[in-house]
């Protein structure tokens, strides 16, 4: 009967919170060189780092492709967001990595590498252009069509003689 009283009493002072809306005006900011690239915070699954002896090389694919890990028992490509942005590329010894969730749609699992994590920040915080141009001035609002879809494609093959 106590525990009852205390269920009831609980469900009356913090009522169902709706995750999803929560999120849908927020937005994850990082830095990738000198510019700023925003998630939206409904894409993006965790923030984590890797070492680089935990990347497995896939030199067959596109360079924009740094290779994979392996991360809580999933295997993740690794974008490297330098690259995706046209950027000055070089592997850290530890990298920051941003995991893409379901929401991502095709970059569902994806992770890209970013120079550093700036913080979040609500919609009306950050340029209205950049919701429509996805660029505005330093900051770039990522997108999965800034991610070719032939990159998940072998560019060659290296025959041994």
């Amino acid at each position: 009967m106590i525990p009852d009283l205390i269920s009831a009493d609980l469900d009356r002072i913090s009522p169902t919170v709706d995750v999803a809306s929560l999120l849908e005006n927020r937005f994850i900011s990082t830095q990738v060189a000198e510019l700023t690239l925003v998630f939206p915070a409904t894409w993006v699954a965790e923030i984590w780092r890797v070492d680089r002896s935990q990347i497995l090389d896939l030199p067959f694919y596109d360079p924009l492709l740094i290779g994979i890990a392996t991360h809580n028992g999933r295997v993740t490509p690794l974008i490297a967001a330098a690259r995706l942005l046209e950027l000055a590329f070089s592997l850290p010894e530890r990298a920051m990595v941003v995991r893409l969730n379901q929401a991502a749609g095709r970059l569902e699992n994806v992770s890209i590498i970013v120079d550093r994590a700036i913080g979040t920040n609500q919609r009306e915080e950050l340029p209205t252009d950049l919701f429509t141009d996805l660029r505005d001035g330093s900051m770039v609002m990522m997108h999965s069509y800034l991610v070719p879809a032939s990159l998940w494609q072998p560019k060659y093959w290296a025959v041994d003689n």
